[in-house]
């Protein structure tokens, strides 16, 4: 007899499955295939010569063949009533009754039962009675019935037979004893079949658990090595040969462990493990001295014992990773911790209701509070009441994601209730938790507020007399114009000077005269409403703004309070004083409709009072005569100038400070009438600008400028900037960037050295239509300046908006800065915050080296005036530039 087998046979046990053996233990309803019998078969050696062999040891031939189907139809009658008796049998064991499970499974087996039954006599003993032997052998091997259970069954199995042919065959002694003869081969012909597959099967699964076994070891990422009590190396898989870097193929067996692990702490936990069998747990080795550098690894220790005495796990694991990162963790929170703590800013860790989380040692010290009070308090109580309602919606923003984090100024609530300003730095983050949280990094701005206050204060306020000085006077007589202009109110403007003041220099010295102003200061500041103006125009002269006036009545009033308590008398060094001031009133809108002539016309009516002999206030009031028909006279003479081209440029040089290089020119109007001399600008300029004339003039001027720009290029000159200055009425009363623009295109200059300037009391009179004006000549590449800096009423601040490149310093403040601690701190201060605007910087009227000096001192960038050279004709600046290019 032959079983065919397949690939699947042919290979070994242990490769055909590599689950472990109790994978095979399935339930009662998994069929052992054709496949899987062929392969017992083949492992227990079941070919036909096999066969053969165990029925000739059995004494099995054809005459008991003959034997058992002679008794088939006798014993075939009995198959129901031996089932029952049989299993019956069997369900008086508890465990039994457990492996043969529910009804359904037993109502099976008992139908196969009574099957085997039949077959058992039924005279077919080929391959295919030995595949279902070993069919059914496997089945009950897979369901985990025992050998002993087995045995006995087939006891069970012979007993009833045998009593089943005794009573069938007891008149036939002869016969019984063949047939029970031939029953007991048979019989053990299966068990010997079924025991061979229990063996077989028992043997498959330690194969297949050892196999499993081995793939698990060999699989685990940690490493795993068997020491033996020599100390000795056994096995190791391949994870524990890579973290030692032993050779795959050797895996170290056979060597001590001291040769690859020479470390004495582990030694000596191994020794402890040996010696009581106490489990050892990270031990931490360092293997030095490897290719990919230094190594970390945990092992933990495990006794076990074997028939050849005590062995030792070891089971290691690369730690290097965890413990680098545990390490960079620990650094990492040492330096937030430090960094936290040692910050030179507040730091606070904020709840979403604004409770104060944590907060740094320099946020305690901001508030004066200590840590532990701060922590028991929330941001709003810290929060000065006037900042709160924007920090509140800026936190709601923050809340609901629109915005990620913003940073402002606000003032804080120190614990002795003083506000502070600080620079707040606020962020949304979420803790572990998930829950809102807010950082805020807090700076300490305080001083540098003190610092911004205090040079505002010096840009706009008398240092002497803490009144303001000029700049800041022009903006609050601006701002009384305007807001006359509305209500159609009067504003007088007097202008005062203190009498005889030279004597009190002379004769009791320059601190005595200071604290005469000082004192001169007081009593006008005290003598005036709360929404007038005193301020100090220079030395001994002051101007004050009354707006909200009716008329001169309440001037007249006002100044003769201020002359009564000017004449109190006055201790100065020993000696009474009693001061008096003559004063001159100017009235808007009847004397002058902007600050500049107001202030003019109240400082001629001072000199009318002056001339009264002092301690004397007058009106404005302009002069008929001779001085009016001059006025006409020169008003006719203007109107033909500019058709008989009596009207010529010259050109001032604008000096680079720095390299003493001519940099730019501006181009000045003159008027010379035929046959006679130059006429002064003072004499005819304003009447140009009173007139009207001053829009043709200027238009004049412009185009004479560009073409001259344009000759000196063609002339091969260096390239030379020309600045030209725009009247109120050019800038105000018509389209001149259009103009600007047809003019360059006409001429051909370039615009990027092309620069207009713009007084600014022009640019204030409308800042929005101005603005938009200037931005327009400025997208054309044409450079702008601010003329006159420092007469107008405008602030640097205010300035912002325009796209301005330069600011002129005017040179009634340069003339005197080298004497006049007031003109000198004025001009430091307009330098420095033009920088920090980015603005270039020019001085007019320089006339000295001392004010040269000075101005290159505090990093001024230009300057123009007598100290380098006179306004002159286009021949003397060509000469200037003819030398410059040959050098």
């Amino acid at each position: 007899m032959t079983f065919q087998t397949n690939d699947a046979a042919r290979q070994t046990p242990a490769h055909t499955n590599s689950r472990p053996a109790h994978a095979d233990r399935a339930g009662p309803n998994m069929r052992e295939t054709p496949e899987m019998i062929d392969a017992i078969a083949h492992a227990i050696g079941l070919d036909g010569a096999e066969l053969a062999a165990r029925r000739r040891f059995l004494e099995f031939d054809e005459r008991d063949v003959a034997v058992l189907r002679d008794v088939h139809e006798l014993l075939e009658a009995e198959r129901d009533t031996f089932s029952d008796t049989f299993y019956a049998h069997l369900l008086d064991f508890p465990r039994m009754r457990e492996l043969l499970g529910d009804s359904d499974t037993t109502a099976r087996l008992r139908r196969a039962q009574s099957g085997y039954f039949s077959s058992l006599t039924g005279g077919e003993y080929g391959e295919a009675y030995v595949r279902e032997r070993l069919r059914v052998g496997a089945t009950h091997q897979r369901i985990g019935l025992d050998p002993k259970w087995y045995i006995g069954a087939y006891r069970k199995y012979l007993s009833e037979l045998f009593a089943m042919l005794r009573h069938k065959l007891r008149h036939d002694p002869e016969r019984l004893g063949a047939s029970c003869d031939a029953v007991l081969k048979i019989v053990c012909f299966d068990m010997g079949l079924a025991l061979d597959t229990y063996a077989h099967a028992d043997q498959r699964s330690v194969l297949q658990s050892r196999a499993y076994l081995e793939q698990v070891i060999e699989a685990m990422p940690a490493g795993l090595a068997v020491i033996d009590a020599a100390r000795r190396v056994r096995s190791m898989n391949r994870s524990m040969a890579d973290l030692l870097g032993t050779p795959e193929e050797a895996g170290g067996a056979g060597l001590p462990l001291a040769a690859i692990l020479p470390d004495a702490e582990l030694a000596a936990r191994i020794d402890e493990a040996l010696s009581s069998g106490a489990a050892q747990h990270d031990v931490l080795v360092t293997l030095d001295g490897r290719a990919d550098g230094v190594r970390h690894v945990e092992f933990n220790i495990r006794r076990m014992q074997q028939d050849d005495g005590d062995m030792l796990l070891l089971i290691g694991q690369d730690v290097t990773f965890r413990r680098k990162a545990r390490l960079r963790l620990q650094e990492s929170e040492e330096f937030f911790r430090l960094t936290f703590s040692q910050a030179a800013v507040g730091i606070v860790l904020l709840g979403a209701d604004g409770r104060l989380l944590r907060v740094n040692r320099k946020m305690a010290q901001i508030l004066g509070y200590t840590e532990v009070e701060l922590l028991q308090r929330f941001f709003q109580q810290l929060t000065l009441e006037a900042d709160l309602p924007d920090e509140l919606a800026l936190i709601r923003r923050l809340k609901a994601g629109e915005i990620g984090d913003y940073q402002r100024e606000r003032r804080l609530v120190r614990r002795d209730g003083s506000p502070v300003w600080v620079n707040v730095s606020v962020s949304m983050m979420r803790d572990a938790n998930g829950n809102q949280r807010f950082i805020s990094v807090v700076e300490d701005i305080s001083r540098r507020k003190l610092a911004e206050e205090a040079l505002t204060r010096l840009a706009s306020h008398d240092t002497l007399t803490g009144l303001p000085n000029r700049l800041l006077l022009q903006d609050r007589l601006a701002q009384a114009i305007v807001h006359a202009g509305r209500t159609r109110n009067q504003v007088a403007v007097m202008f005062i000077d203190l009498d005889r003041f030279k004597h009190v220099n002379d004769s009791l010295g320059h601190d005595a005269g200071d604290r005469m102003i000082v004192e001169i200061a007081r009593r006008l500041a005290a003598s005036l409403r709360e929404s007038d103006t005193v301020a100090r125009q220079g030395g001994d002269e002051f101007v004050v703004v009354l707006p909200e006036l009716s008329g001169e009545g309440d001037a007249a009033t006002v100044a003769r309070k201020l002359l009564d308590n000017l004449f109190q008398p006055l201790l100065l060094c020993g000696q009474e004083v009693f001061p008096t001031g003559s004063i001159g009133i100017a009235m808007y809108p009847r004397d002058g409709l902007d600050a500049a002539t107001l202030l003019k016309n109240a400082d001629s009516a001072m000199y009318q009072s002056k001339g009264q002999g002092g301690n004397h206030f007058s009106f404005y009031a302009a002069a008929l005569g001779l001085h009016a028909a001059e006025h006409l006279r020169l008003e006719g003479a203007l109107q033909r100038a500019l058709q008989r081209q009596e009207f010529l440029l010259h050109y001032q040089p604008v000096v680079d400070i720095a390299s003493g290089a001519v940099s730019g020119v501006e181009a000045l109007l003159r008027w010379q009438p035929q046959g006679k001399a130059l006429v002064p600008p003072s004499d005819f300029i304003p009447l140009l600008e009173e007139t009207g004339l001053i829009v043709p003039v200027g238009e004049w001027v412009l185009a004479t400028a560009m073409a001259q720009q344009v000759a000196w290029r063609r002339m091969g000159l260096p390239p030379v900037r020309i600045s030209v200055n725009l009247s109120a009425r050019q800038f105000l009363g018509q389209d001149v960037a259009r103009q600007v623009g047809m003019l360059i295109e006409r001429s051909g200059c370039d615009p990027a050295w092309l620069t207009l300037e713009i007084t600014e009391s022009v640019l204030m009179q409308n800042p929005v239509a101005a603005a938009a004006t200037m931005e327009r000549l400025a997208a054309m590449g044409v450079q702008l300046a601010i003329d006159d800096f420092g007469t107008g009423y405008s602030s640097l601040a205010s300035l912002k908006r325009f796209p301005i490149h330069s600011l002129k310093i005017d040179r009634s403040f340069v003339s005197d800065l080298t004497r006049d601690a007031d003109d000198a701190a004025i001009v430091n201060a307009v330098i420095a915050l033009a920088h920090s605007m980015r603005l270039n910087v020019i001085a007019e009227g320089v006339e000295t080296q001392e004010q040269l000096d000075f101005l290159s001192a505090r990093g001024c960038d230009q300057m123009q005036g007598y100290c380098f050279s006179r306004p002159v004709a286009p021949q003397g600046i060509e000469a200037l530039l003819q030398a410059a290019k040959a050098a």
